[in-house]
């Protein structure tokens, strides 16, 4: 576990969710939901590795998720749990917020599409997965500690 790795990805995690914030305050919708995804999409990718897997690099962190789901601890499992379900909402911001999105014969840019709404629900989707990434990080690094600790008395 690359523990520089871990907080590069938390801190990125920690400066989108600011900026989508206030961008929400701008009432610029379709870069706030962007900024959202890719946030939560940070702060799992710091998540895996401190599971000791790999982000997904096709931005589906929640699928990686779900097949580590079994291997944790039963007492973390609900906030995993909590996290890939807000991830599967999250995720197809990241492209939808990027590219005109097409309905039915018409293409309209995402800023036609992303209403307050839609966008709160995203930011607070967000903000969740960052408060429980942040849980089972530290959960885990307790883990570690313990484990080593208990190492060195051996």
């Amino acid at each position: 576990m690359d523990s520089k790795e871990i907080i590069t990805y938390l801190e990125t995690a920690e400066e989108q969710l600011n900026d989508a914030e206030l961008v929400f305050k701008e009432e610029r919708y379709a870069l706030s939901a962007f900024l959202s995804a890719s946030c939560a999409e940070n702060a799992t990718s710091a998540l895996l590795i401190t599971l000791g897997a790999k982000p997904s690099k096709k931005h589906r962190n929640s699928l990686v998720l779900n097949r580590l789901a079994s291997s944790v601890p039963s007492k973390v499992q609900p906030n995993l749990r909590e996290i890939i379900k807000s991830m599967k909402t999250l995720e197809p911001h990241i492209t939808k917020a990027r590219y005109p999105i097409r309905r039915g014969l018409e293409l309209f840019p995402p800023s036609k599409f992303y209403t307050r709404e839609i966008t709160k629900n995203a930011l607070t989707q967000a903000q969740k997965v960052v408060k429980n990434v942040k849980l089972l990080v530290s959960w885990r690094l307790r883990e570690n500690r313990t484990a080593m600790s208990k190492e060195s008395i051996l």
